[in-house]
């Protein structure tokens, strides 16, 4: 099939369509589910696009556990930088339980996608964490 006749979607889905050795599939991804009974394989063709579900995951609560509970560069290693850089949507990111984890991960999320990012420094978000640290050590610091 020639690469000119497929969808943009298609295209996204092959470049993304990486294939892991079983034995990398089945450490990284078995942990995640401890407390289920899910075929690291079927997960990871959940992840891929080639199945629908694996077990009571569909490829979206499967993105969030992966977010949520794999380091950084075992994400890297299991979706690829475009799957990482694909799956890091608004919709999943808002998604995350954790507030630092959905922070980080659309910082990582606006800068793979050229977006505009705020320095750090004068993050709204920041800017009240810094100064309340501060404030505190100023008031019980010095006494």
């Amino acid at each position: 099939m020639n690469q000119k006749m497929l969808s943009t979607a298609q295209q996204e889905k092959v470049r993304i369509n990486i294939q892991l050795p079983a034995e990398i599939i089945e450490r990284k991804l078995k942990p995640l589910f401890w407390d289920y009974v899910v075929d690291p394989a079927e997960a990871y063709d959940v992840l891929m696009g080639r199945r629908r579900q694996a077990g009571p995951f569909d490829r979206e609560r499967l993105l969030i556990r992966l977010l949520e509970r794999l380091p950084w560069y075992d994400l890297l290693e299991v979706l690829g930088p475009e799957g990482v850089k694909s799956a890091l949507t608004p919709e999943i990111i808002h998604k995350l339980r954790f507030p630092y984890l959905k922070e980080r991960y659309e910082f990582i999320r606006r800068t793979l996608h050229a977006e505009p990012v705020s320095f750090t420094g004068w993050n709204p978000e920041n800017r009240a964490r810094v100064g309340a640290a501060f404030l505190s050590h100023r008031r019980y610091g010095a006494q």
